[in-house]
């Protein structure tokens, strides 16, 4: 009866495991298209369909004028960003696919993406930094997870 005793040593077929994707990269890819989809599609829907009769309509429904006040705001915000995130969410797909396929751009494109998406609501609202540091806090996780895996892009 031989047992099979684990060991230490580098697997025979080494060149295959070069080119095996991690899989934290793996995840965060995966998890990156996610998000990035759902805002592309909010950002498509909303520049399509949403229109001032719709707001309009909605406006009726709504029970007092600080509710109505406050979804003013949400739309002036949506009005002047959606096409900024639409642009900017496609190239975070376009950077990320070049991650999942090894290119150390991709990563360093993908950084810039992220400080941009953060900047856009700041081009339209007066700067609160606290909220920019709230909004921060899932790009910087996702920037710190991906720079893990820099040892497995290439240039």
């Amino acid at each position: 009866m031989s047992e099979s005793v684990p060991t230490f040593d580098l697997p025979q077929n080494t060149s295959s495991n070069f080119n095996e994707r991690p899989v934290l990269l793996k995840v965060l890819c995966i998890l990156s298209w996610i998000g990035s989809g759902i805002q592309i599609i909010v950002s498509t829907l909303y520049s399509l369909f949403i229109n001032e009769t719709v707001k309009q309509e909605m406006f009726s429904l709504l029970p007092n004028q600080e509710m109505i006040d406050m979804y003013k705001d949400i739309f002036n915000l949506m009005d002047k960003t959606s096409i900024w995130y639409l642009i900017l969410y496609l190239g975070n797909v376009a950077f990320v696919y070049m991650m999942w396929n090894f290119k150390k751009m991709g990563f360093y494109g993908y950084c810039l993406i992220q400080a941009l998406i953060l900047l856009v609501p700041y081009s339209v609202n007066p700067f609160d930094f606290n909220q920019l540091l709230i909004s921060a806090i899932f790009p910087i996780i996702f920037i710190v997870l991906y720079g893990m895996n820099l040892k497995h892009l290439r240039n």
